[in-house]
C-alpha cells in the first residue's frame, strides 16, 4: 500500500451556510478551563457514567439507556429514536467558555438506518444530546446529517451516516481541546458510481442554543490514497480516537486484491499539510505479521490505546475473520505502536487464540477480535478482546472476553461474571472503558442475552468490585449492542 498525502482528507468550504456559521471560529483550547470532569461524566459528579446502544430489530424502535453515577445513587434514564438509534454511542465536548460546563460531556447518537428526508432511506443521522440536571433528562441540542446543519457532503441513501462514532476522550482534571471534534462512520457510502466505498466525515459543535457543525472534514478512498475508489471497502465501518490520532476501520478493503482483508487509515486529528503522511495499517504493512486473505475484515473493530506521555499510542485492530490453520474466522488481533512520524514503531504482533498469553483455544467461528478496548487495572493499562462467536462447552456462540497476554478469559460460566451461558449470547460482541475517559472498569456487551433481549457487565472479576450486570426489557432489542465510553 501505498502511504496516503494529506490531500486524502478533503477540508469542505462552508459556501452557502448562515452567516453565523461562517463567522465561527473554534474558541482556544485556553478557553476550556471548565471542563474538569471527564468524558462521558454526563451529571458531573466525578465518575464517568455508562451508556448502552439498543438499537433494536424487526423495525422496533431503538434506544439508549445511560446509567448515571449520580455521586454512589445510581439512576437510569433513556433516551429514544427511530429504529437503529444506538447503533454508536460516545460523548463530545462543546465547550466554548464560563457558562457552558454542562456541554463538557454531551452524549451523540448514531442512528444509521434513519432516512433524513423524503426519498432517502438508510441515510442515517447522528443525535447530540446535553444532560438536564433540573430536568433530570437528556435534552436534544440537534441532529446532524450530510446538507443539514453545517454539515458539509451530500446525503445519499444507504450510507448510513452515524454506523460508527469517535472523539476525544480526557480523564477528570484534564481540560482537553475544545470543541472536540466529532468523526462520523458511512460505511455505505457510494462513491464516483462504486458502491459502499465508505466515507468518515468529522466536524466541531458550538455551544450556541441552535448548533451548528463547523470544519467540516471528509475522508475519503480515491487519489491519491488509491486509483480510484474502492468498491466494498466500507470505510468507517469502526472508528476511535485518542491522543490526537484517528484510526479509521475499512474491513472490506481489498488488500493486495484479497476481497474482504481490510486495512486501518490511521491519521492525525488536527493534522495539516506540514504533518506527517497519514498510515494504511494492514496485514501487508511493514512489520506486522500475517499475510492479508479473502475475509480477514481486518480493521472490523479498532481502538486506540493512550501512549505514555510525549508518545503516539497503541493501535488494535481486531480481523475476526482471519483463518487460522483450518479454523476459518478464528480471528486474530493485531497491536502496533505508532510512532510520532505516524509509522509502524518496531515489530507489531498479532495473536490469536493460540499465541503465548491468551486464553482459550483455537475454534472455527470464534471470531476473536469482533471488538477491541482497554482498561485500566491498578497501574497497568491491559488490552480487551472479544470472541462473540466462542462456545462454551457445548454451548455454542456464548462468548468470551479476555485480556491480550495475561491468559485471563472469562465466559457467564466463570467464577464472579453473573447470568448463564446459553447459546447465541455473544458476550464480547462489543467493548467499552476505555483508560482515555479516566475509566477505571471495562464494559462487555451481552446483545445475544436471553433471546437478544440483551445485557450489559460492568467491570471484570479481579478488579476490586463486584461485577454488575445491567439487563434489557424487551426481546430482540439487543441491549448492549454498544457501549461506551
Amino acid at each position: 500500500m501505498r502511504r496516503v498525502r494529506r490531500t486524502n482528507r478533503v477540508i469542505v468550504a462552508a459556501v452557502g451556510l448562515a452567516a453565523t456559521s461562517l463567522l465561527w471560529t473554534a474558541p482556544p483550547a485556553s478557553a476550556a478551563s471548565g471542563c474538569s470532569t471527564s468524558s462521558s461524566d454526563f451529571d458531573r459528579d466525578g465518575t464517568p457514567d455508562v451508556a448502552v446502544g439498543v438499537p433494536g430489530g424487526a423495525g422496533r424502535n431503538g434506544a439508549v439507556q445511560v446509567r448515571l453515577s449520580n455521586e454512589g445513587e445510581p439512576i437510569t434514564t433513556t433516551v429514544t429514536g427511530a429504529p437503529g438509534f444506538g447503533t454508536a454511542v460516545t460523548s463530545v465536548s462543546s465547550y466554548a467558555g464560563a457558562g457552558d460546563d454542562e456541554l463538557c460531556s454531551q452524549l451523540v447518537v448514531g442512528s444509521p438506518d434513519e432516512s433524513t428526508r423524503a426519498g432517502l432511506r438508510r441515510s442515517g443521522a447522528v443525535h447530540v444530546y446535553a444532560w438536564d440536571a433540573a430536568a433530570q433528562r437528556f435534552v436534544l441540542r440537534g441532529s446532524f446529517a450530510p446538507q443539514a446543519r453545517g454539515v458539509q457532503g451530500t446525503a445519499q441513501s444507504g450510507a448510513r451516516f452515524g454506523a460508527a462514532l469517535a472523539a476525544e476522550q480526557r480523564p477528570a482534571g484534564t481540560t482537553g481541546p475544545s470543541p472536540a471534534r466529532l468523526f462520523v462512520g458511512a460505511p455505505g457510502t457510494d462513491l464516483g458510481g462504486f458502491p459502499d466505498t465508505g466515507q468518515v466525515t468529522s466536524f466541531w459543535v458550538d455551544a450556541e442554543d441552535d448548533p451548528l457543525a463547523h470544519e467540516t472534514e471528509l475522508t475519503r478512498l480515491g487519489e491519491p490514497l488509491t486509483d480510484e475508489p474502492t468498491p466494498r471497502a466500507a470505510l468507517g465501518s469502526s472508528l476511535s480516537v485518542a491522543d490526537g490520532v484517528v484510526a479509521m476501520g475499512m474491513p472490506g478493503f481489498p488488500t493486495r486484491g484479497q476481497a474482504g482483508a481490510g486495512a486501518v487509515l490511521v491519521d492525525l486529528v488536527d493534522g495539516g499539510p506540514d504533518d506527517p503522511n497519514a498510515l494504511v495499517l494492514s496485514q501487508a504493512s511493514a512489520g506486522v505479521p500475517g499475510s492479508p486473505e479473502k475475509g480477514d475484515r481486518f480493521g472490523a473493530s479498532v481502538h486506540v490505546v493512550p501512549g505514555p506521555a510525549g508518545q503516539r499510542p497503541t493501535v488494535l485492530a481486531g480481523a475476526p475473520g482471519e483463518d487460522v490453520g483450518e479454523a476459518a474466522d478464528a480471528g486474530s488481533v493485531t497491536v502496533a505502536r505508532i510512532s510520532p512520524d505516524l509509522e509502524v514503531s518496531g515489530a507489531a504482533r498479532t495473536v490469536h487464540q493460540d499465541s503465548a498469553g491468551m486464553a482459550g483455544s483455537v475454534e472455527a467461528g470464534d471470531q476473536l477480535g469482533a471488538a477491541v478496548s482497554s482498561a485500566r487495572y491498578g497501574s497497568s493499562t491491559v488490552y480487551l478482546v472479544g470472541a462473540p462467536g466462542e462456545d462454551v462447552g457445548t454451548v455454542r456462540d456464548a462468548g468470551m472476553v479476555q485480556t491480550i497476554g495475561t491468559g485471563k478469559g472469562w465466559t457467564q460460566s466463570s467464577a464472579g461474571v453473573p447470568g448463564t451461558v446459553e447459546p447465541g449470547d455473544r458476550l464480547g460482541a462489543s467493548l467499552g472503558g476505555s483508560p482515555a475517559t479516566g475509566a477505571t472498569r471495562s464494559s462487555v456487551g451481552i446483545p445475544g442475552e436471553d433471546a437478544s433481549t440483551g445485557a450489559v457487565l460492568v467491570g471484570l472479576p479481579g478488579g476490586g468490585r463486584p461485577v454488575s450486570y445491567l439487563k434489557g426489557t424487551q426481546v430482540g432489542n439487543r441491549f448492549g449492542f454498544t457501549v461506551a465510553p
